[in-house]
């Protein structure tokens, strides 16, 4: 059974109605840990040898998070800095490390709608172009990537229907990674 390990990354997850719905989903799948960044260093004072370690005993790793000023949020970027290091993460000859082949997920939640993260929407890009980032982050340490997972208009309109119907999409998702 591959074991799941959710970093989530939003500021105040009690405060949060869709972030806290993708999480309450999967907090009972047995092979998943979630972690909560904020609630674990609120003093942004990471933990890194905890962090890695918590990296190294999963096979799946998946970063959710807010689109955050169309990045990711403040605490887990300082994390991507302290935690995914030159010499354990990743090297610059291409020589596998710690992360390498591990699947990775990145789940994001968009306060507007998907209409608008287009070329031609209000947003003028989309979610994956404002993330870029991450894929090349993720393919630096030689993950296995896996699709994005996304939930738009969580500010705007995004019903109570839909949003049970995502977090139950994201259930099916990590359930997933068990037999993997």
């Amino acid at each position: 059974m591959s074991k799941v390990l959710l970093l989530v990354g939003h500021p105040d997850l009690s405060q949060s109605k869709a972030n806290a719905a993708l999480v309450d989903a999967v907090r009972d799948l047995p092979h998943v840990t979630v972690h909560d960044l904020y609630a674990a260093y609120p003093d942004f004072q990471i933990d890194v040898a905890a962090e890695q370690a918590l990296l190294a005993e999963h096979d799946v790793i998946v970063f959710q998070h807010p689109v955050y000023w169309y990045h990711t949020t403040p605490l887990f970027r300082l994390w991507q800095d302290k935690v995914l290091t030159l010499g354990w993460a990743f090297t610059m000859d291409g020589t596998p490390k710690q992360l390498a082949g591990k699947k990775a997920v990145v789940a994001v939640t968009a306060g507007v709608n998907a209409e608008d993260y287009t070329p031609e929407g209000w947003i003028k890009a989309t979610v994956e172009s404002l993330l870029g980032s991450w894929e090349a982050t993720l393919r630096l340490c030689q993950f296995d990537i896996q699709p994005m997972f996304k939930v738009y208009g969580t500010i705007l309109d995004l019903s109570d229907e839909e949003l049970a119907s995502a977090a139950k999409q994201y259930n099916e998702l990590l359930a997933s990674f068990a037999a993997a």
